[in-house]
């Protein structure tokens, strides 16, 4: 059997700063997709404000308050940058397609 030769000082201070550069780098890149999620949250709102602004209804709207069973059956109105309370307008004819299938 042969000993397993130790690591020196300078090795594990090396293997340590090489492994807090790469955490550093991590947290950077988490930070930036965050960022990035955000802005493109931000711009899909303002382009559906946009949308409901310039394009005229050619259907019935109605108002609806996002809630929190909303959020759990359409998990991509949390990505879009919505919260619970948020007010949108819907087509009428969607707003009674979501209470057939809750009933």
């Amino acid at each position: 059997m042969s000993e397993e030769k130790q690591p020196t000082r300078e090795e594990v201070i090396a293997f340590l700063v090489e492994s807090i550069e790469i955490s550093e780098l991590r947290a950077k890149l988490q930070s930036l997709n965050a960022s990035i999620a955000k802005d493109r949250a931000e711009e899909l709102k303002a382009l559906i404000f946009i949308s409901q602004l310039t394009n005229p209804n050619t259907e019935e709207m109605s108002k609806h308050v996002i809630t929190e069973e909303d959020f759990k059956n359409n998990p991509e109105i949390a990505e879009a940058g919505f919260k619970v309370g948020d007010e949108v307008t819907i087509p009428e004819q969607v707003k009674r397609k979501l209470k057939k299938e809750t009933v």
